[in-house]
């Protein structure tokens, strides 16, 4: 049995009146620097104030709530998430983390217990990354990981990081303050939805993350020969659109098919003049790979590099293919797994082991400290998508494990 039991109406509760701060008919628009990111950071610092938290916010931006332990000497263990969501996403897909750090420390104040180590709850601002196309800014300033890139980059509006940045409480021009040294933190754990379909699909309550997946993203960029539509003979056509497509079907085979990698993803295309009545004569696709094993990444770049070789040539066209981002795996240290699966048998629930395939801030994280995930089970595996759900009861098993492992680091870490 659990030591504690966390209010899991209350909890629940926390849930929905978030989820109605930036709720729209196409799904939750609370996106990064937002009036809608705003009004949900505000109630997340109302929440951490009524549960004892002292609140802070440093200059990335990030709310950090901190409860005070009975031995100064130790690092603190930090339990967080994100509040910011993708345009028309859902409720849970971060949220669930920070509320259900926040009735953690809820629980343990009515209990009145103190433990040893000081305790944070954090929020990490601009996780998804959506408006900036610059994500983990939070967790990557805290990891001391942020590049110029992070810096100068501006929203498709051309507005840039800075202002947003005040309109938080954060400061760009100190950034860097927000850095934290290896050994600030004695652990981070973040409980998250699984955002996949394994944990309903075998309805397994609890999740036990192995590792956090890498990713690669490439631009592949394809001139042909723009011409007639109506004139151009078959035989002699350049269609930098035709080569696309053909591409586009390769690199789902890749992982598909081919099992290089486990996902493949082309998630944009372009083409130029993009008129009906004309031959393309230039045209992009933006694709990813992702995989917790990063020679399966450096497999599927060199497979990459490959068929557009032979594209070019079987085609007639140009291809050049661009590197974008490479964001290396994160594997959970064994003995980080075994506290979350010790903590879940504590509370009497079932476990399985599974990777994550999307992206978190512990991965950030995980440059200065151990980290250790748990995920609860996603309806159908939806996630991004107003249909996003994890049932109230799965909600509460999380938070109730995040508590327990709370409680088991304190005692060992």
């Amino acid at each position: 049995m659990p030591r504690y039991s966390i209010n899991e109406p209350r909890f629940n509760q926390t849930l929905e009146e978030l989820g109605h701060l930036g709720e729209s008919p196409d799904g939750m628009d609370r996106v990064a620097y937002s009036p809608a990111d705003i009004a949900g950071r505000e109630y997340t610092v109302k929440l951490m104030r009524e549960a004892g938290l002292e609140t802070r916010i440093d200059t990335a931006g990030n709310i950090i709530g901190l409860r005070a332990g009975s031995d100064d000497s130790l690092s603190a263990i930090a339990l967080g998430s994100h509040t910011d969501t993708v345009p028309k996403g859902g409720k849970y897909d971060g949220a669930l983390g920070v509320m259900a750090a926040i009735e953690v420390v809820r629980t343990l104040q009515e209990q009145g217990h103190r433990t040893r180590h000081p305790v944070e709850v954090i929020n990490f601002t601009n996780e998804e990354g959506t408006r900036f196309h610059r994500w983990l800014v939070g967790s990557r300033s805290m990891a001391g990981q942020l590049e110029q890139e992070d810096l100068d980059a501006v929203d498709d509006d051309g507005y840039g990081l800075g202002p947003c940045l005040a309109d938080i409480g954060g400061n760009i021009s100190r950034i860097g303050e927000a850095a934290r040294n290896p050994g600030e933190l004695a652990a981070y754990f973040e409980l998250h939805i699984e955002q996949g379909p394994n944990l309903y699909q075998s309805g397994t309550p609890i999740g036990v993350v192995t590792g956090i997946t890498g990713r690669a993203v490439f631009e592949v960029e394809i001139e042909g020969k723009a011409n007639h539509a109506g004139t151009t003979p078959m035989s002699t056509r350049r269609d930098a659109l035709v080569s696309a497509s053909k591409l586009v079907l390769a690199i789902q085979k890749m992982a598909a098919e081919q099992e290089i990698c486990r996902v493949s993803t082309v998630g944009s295309i372009k083409a130029i003049p993009n008129a009906v009545n004309v031959i393309p004569g230039n045209a992009s696709i933006g694709l990813e790979f992702r995989d917790t094993d990063m020679e399966a990444l450096a497999a599927a770049e060199q497979e990459l590099r490959r068929i557009t070789g032979q594209a070019a040539v079987n085609d007639g066209v140009d291809i050049e293919v661009n590197r974008h981002r490479f964001t290396s795996s994160v594997p959970i240290k064994p003995e980080m797994q075994a506290l979350v699966a010790e903590a879940a048998v504590n509370c009497g629930l079932a476990w399985e082991p599974l990777p994550s395939g999307a992206g978190h801030d512990a991965q950030a994280v995980a440059a200065i400290a151990p980290v250790a995930m748990l995920f609860v089970p996603s309806v159908a595996g939806i996630s991004h998508s107003p249909e996003e759900y994890s049932t109230p009861e799965d909600c509460a098993n999380g938070a109730q494990v995040l508590l327990e492992l709370l409680l088991l680091a304190d005692d060992r870490l």
